[in-house]
Parts: structure tokens; C-alpha cells; sequence
């Protein structure tokens, strides 16, 4: 079996590569390999859905940083996130439909709406993320409980730096069922623009039986199991490659007045 351990520098390099790119670049993050690769899985989502045609924004730089929230603790105003926004035409006028991608976000249960889980990357509709100091999970202290209600979930992906095994998919099914209820009810999210469908994103390769465990999930559900990313993660989410991952419609999608884009951060500006 492969290791699927990568040095920290490969990671270092190609986040910091995307992030220039996108006019910023990499603060105050964690030294596990398990973080940077949960970083670079992060940036391949935005990636995609560039491919995808939508506009990117780079929001809530801290000191012209992008702050990864690589963990459920902290409050989401604390973090970087990418809003992402594709034009279409509503009723003679130019609208843009708005989506953020979030990183360890706390989502309310497609079951029961008083329960709660963190994936690790969150697509919701913009300005979905609700601050309850009232909350029971943070009543009789100072503190706020933040999350976004399941009907602003796009969709969602899990992040493992391991090589795959049965019960690590099958986990993943789980989680799908709580968070993405109505697709496993065949009731369809089918409004446009399309998204990514809720994927698990693995570091290692597989072996003979978690191909063939591979092969029969994702022919039962809207899922990607998306195994050897370490090796071949810029690959699997080129614009070529993109367009054989399974997609989801959007579900409730927010539209807004189309923005003017703000003048971009000057090179000079940046500390690198």
C-alpha cells in the first residue's frame, strides 16, 4: 500500500501558489500534514467551481492574510472564506446568484433542526451564517453559537488523510443522510447553477476492495469518493476532469442585485 504522506513543503508551495493567484496568501496555520492537506482540498473546491464559470471573491482577509479555519472551534467572522457568484437573467434583469465556501462550518441536521455537525468544507448561500448568543448550546455563558440552517446548504465535503477503508465510506454515507436528506429521498435539489456533489476526499490509494466499495456508492447516491489525491488532486479537479464528478442542483439559492467587483489589492500592497 502507497504511504499517503506528502511533505509539508509540496503542500506549503501549491497552497501558496493559489492563493498569489487569487491576490493573498497563507497566515497562522497549523503544522500537521492533516492541515495542509485539508488546506489544498479547500483550494481544489474553489477551483472547481472557477471551472464552473462562477466569479471568485477572496472575503474577510485578516491583515491582507487568508486565514484558513482549520478546526470547529473560533467564530466564522474570524476566518477567510471565498464568495463565489455566477450572473443569470431573472424576470429581464441581471441577477447574480451568491454562494460562500467555508471551511469547518457548524451545519443544522436535514433531520432534526436542534442537532448539529462540522464538515469539513461548507457551500452555503451568502449571509446564511446565524450568531445565536440565546442558543441552548450557550446558554449561561458569554459566548455565541453560530451555524447555518440546513436549507442553506449547498453542499459539502469531508477531508481524510488516510488510505481508504470500508468503514471510512460507509461513515461518510452517514453523514451524507444527516446533511443532505433530501437527495437521499430522491427529492432532487434541481434549481440552477449545479454544484459539486457532497464528496469524500481521501489523501491515499486504494486497494482492490475499496475500489469495488467505491464503485457501488457512487452508483447508488450523488456522492464522489475521490481516493489519491495527494498524487493526483490538480488532476482530478481540471477543467477536463471536472466534468465527470457527479453534481447536485442548488437548493433555495439566493439571488442579488448584480455588484460592481471592488478594486483588486495592488501587488505592492502584499507582504511577499
Amino acid at each position: 500500500m502507497a504511504n499517503p504522506f506528502k511533505k509539508v513543503e509540496d503542500f506549503e508551495n501549491e497552497i501558496n501558489d493559489f492563493l498569489k493567484r487569487n491576490k493573498t496568501f497563507i497566515s497562522n496555520q497549523g503544522k500537521r500534514i492533516s492541515d495542509y492537506f485539508e488546506m489544498s482540498c479547500y483550494n481544489y473546491i474553489v477551483r472547481y467551481y472557477q471551472n464552473q464559470g462562477f466569479t471568485l471573491e477572496v472575503k474577510n482577509l485578516i491583515a491582507k492574510k487568508f486565514k484558513y479555519k482549520l478546526s470547529p472551534s473560533g467564530y466564522p467572522e474570524n476566518f477567510s472564506f471565498f464568495e463565489i457568484r455566477l450572473k443569470n437573467v431573472f424576470e429581464l434583469e441581471i441577477k447574480e446568484i451568491c454562494f460562500e465556501i467555508h471551511h469547518n462550518l457548524t451545519v443544522q441536521s436535514g433531520h432534526q433542526d436542534d442537532i448539529y455537525l462540522t464538515p469539513d468544507i461548507s457551500v452555503i448561500n451568502k449571509n446564511a451564517i446565524i450568531s445565536d448568543k440565546d442558543h441552548y448550546l450557550v446558554e449561561n455563558s458569554t459566548k455565541k453559537f453560530c451555524y447555518v440552517e440546513n436549507s442553506n446548504l449547498q453542499t459539502f465535503c469531508e477531508v481524510k488523510n488516510f488510505n481508504p477503508f470500508p468503514e471510512l465510506l460507509f461513515n461518510f454515507i452517514g453523514l451524507y443522510n444527516e446533511l443532505k436528506k433530501e437527495v437521499l429521498d430522491k427529492e432532487l435539489q434541481r434549481e440552477f447553477p449545479l454544484h459539486l456533489a457532497p464528496s469524500l476526499m481521501i489523501s491515499g490509494k486504494g486497494n482492490v476492495h475499496s475500489e469495488r466499495i467505491k464503485k457501488s456508492l457512487e452508483a447508488r447516491y450523488k456522492i464522489n469518493l475521490l481516493y489519491d489525491l495527494f498524487e493526483h488532486g490538480l488532476r482530478s479537479f481540471s477543467i477536463y476532469n471536472s466534468k465527470y464528478l457527479k453534481q447536485i442542483g442548488s437548493l433555495n439559492p439566493k439571488t442579488f442585485d448584480a455588484i460592481v467587483i471592488p478594486q483588486e489589492i495592488e501587488e505592492d500592497d502584499l507582504p511577499f
